[in-house]
């Protein structure tokens, strides 16, 4: 197991979350962890997880999402995703999710507008 990999960074005024390797059960919490600090640090919290780096997602995972974005909304923000693999994005397709959290190819597709989703 590759285990999970966080960073982030601010990019045109909304906090881009990198994550690389897994997100799974095992390692939901450490994403989840990062994603409440980020939005509490921020109001409103524009978020953008950037997915191109994950090799893997569960339900777990998917879970750790659905609430980061309920979270992101509940700060007068959203979360919005970068490029998830093509499992990933097919996963996201199933679910509907895709539907509640956009999905764009570049940080600087994502971070260019301000439109609600």
């Amino acid at each position: 197991m590759d285990g999970l990999r966080v960073s982030s960074h601010r990019h045109e005024g909304w906090t881009v979350v990198e994550v690389t390797g897994e997100l799974d059960v095992a390692t939901r919490n450490l994403l989840g962890d990062h994603l409440e600090e980020v939005m509490a640090a921020h109001t409103p919290a524009r978020v953008v997880v950037d997915m191109s780096g994950l090799d893997f997602c569960d339900a777990s995972g998917l879970s750790v999402l659905v609430a980061a974005h309920h979270a992101a909304k509940d700060r007068q923000g959203q979360l919005r995703l970068i490029y998830p693999q093509r499992s990933i994005r097919r996963l996201l397709q199933i679910t509907e999710l895709i539907e509640v959290m956009p999905v764009f190819d570049t940080v600087a597709q994502a971070t260019a507008t301000m439109q609600d989703h």
